[in-house]
């Protein structure tokens, strides 16, 4: 009884030896899965990064332009409001001179 013992244990040993190193080799499986994923990932956050990077430079360049045209924009309304202003106090002179000519 003793023998059956000790052989029903050692193969109980076995038994979780043989799980342990099959646990192991899962593990192993999925450690390799993840490194893949990872690696995967770090390719993919890679272009990612170089595509937001053209898109920050091709945005940068449109805002550029946009910039640009409302500088121009401003510079002409300064130019036409001068232009008014001058006319207007032209106009206002004119009349008043006119004003006392006519008295």
């Amino acid at each position: 009884m003793s023998e059956e013992l000790s052989k029903r244990i050692d193969d109980l040993h076995k038994r979780f030896d043989d799980l342990r190193a099959d646990m192991n080799r899962r593990f192993d499986e999925v450690n390799q899965r993840f490194g893949d994923i990872n690696h995967r990932l770090g390719e993919l956050r890679g272009d990612m990064n170089h595509r937001f990077g053209e898109l920050r430079e091709d945005m940068n360049h449109r805002f550029e332009g946009v910039n640009l045209r409302l500088n121009d924009m401003n510079q002409k309304l300064t130019i036409f409001m001068w232009i008014v202003s001058g006319w207007f106090t032209f106009l206002t002179a004119v009349l008043a001179v006119f004003g006392f000519l006519r008295r």
